[in-house]
């Protein structure tokens, strides 16, 4: 039997992945153009972004500091996300994109089959790294630059098609998180080596 199609399910999938390029986009410039190939750094950044962006007490939560701890990063990073939304974003965030990045965001437990333990996992880790679909198309290095086909198509259809209030918010945050990825990378350079 063929699986039905939900075109609002697919809709808003394919919206949430638009937003996770156009605040990747908005987060480069001329002087910064690098990204973490570590999906745990962009979700890092782009919830520290968020909550930059409407004047929230952002950068609390830190991968840094959970790298060798697997299973709790994304659960605390979730509530700490939750927090701060809560307390700031009210009538300050889209609420498009609210939904949208708390969506990305959120994280749920995949259970593999065999020895592995179950582990968390977002949308957004599907949308960055989604084997051989992905944003980042790099694999074994730890930074990378976004494709200029990826750039033009999100200058030229994505952000054009949102209104203003939603791409006003992306840009935003998109600039916010800049810090946080200039920052991630310097810690990159010093202790990755591949």
């Amino acid at each position: 039997m063929a699986k039905k199609l939900d075109f609002k399910k697919d809709l808003e999938w394919g919206y949430r992945r638009n937003l996770l390029e156009a605040l990747l986009v908005s987060s480069v410039s001329k002087e910064s153009f690098r990204l973490p190939t570590i999906k745990e750094f962009i979700l890092n950044e782009v919830v520290n972004g968020t909550i930059e962006y409407i004047g929230g007490n952002a950068g609390q939560i830190d991968y840094k500091k959970f790298r060798f701890d697997r299973n709790t990063f994304e659960i605390e990073l979730e509530r700490y996300f939750e927090a701060e939304m809560k307390a700031y974003s009210k009538e300050k965030l889209n609420p498009k994109v609210n939904k949208a990045i708390t969506k990305l965001c959120k994280h749920y437990f995949v259970y593999p089959t065999g020895p592995d333990k179950p582990y968390p996992h977002t949308e957004l880790y599907t949308h960055f790294n989604g084997f051989g679909a992905g944003i980042c198309p790099v694999i074994m290095e730890s930074s990378f630059s976004l494709p200029q086909d990826t750039i033009i198509r999100v200058q030229r259809k994505v952000l054009p098609a949102l209104s203003n209030p939603e791409k006003k918010d992306i840009e935003g945050i998109g600039k916010a998180m800049r810090k946080y990825i200039d920052r991630d990378l310097e810690f990159i350079e010093r202790t990755y080596h591949w």
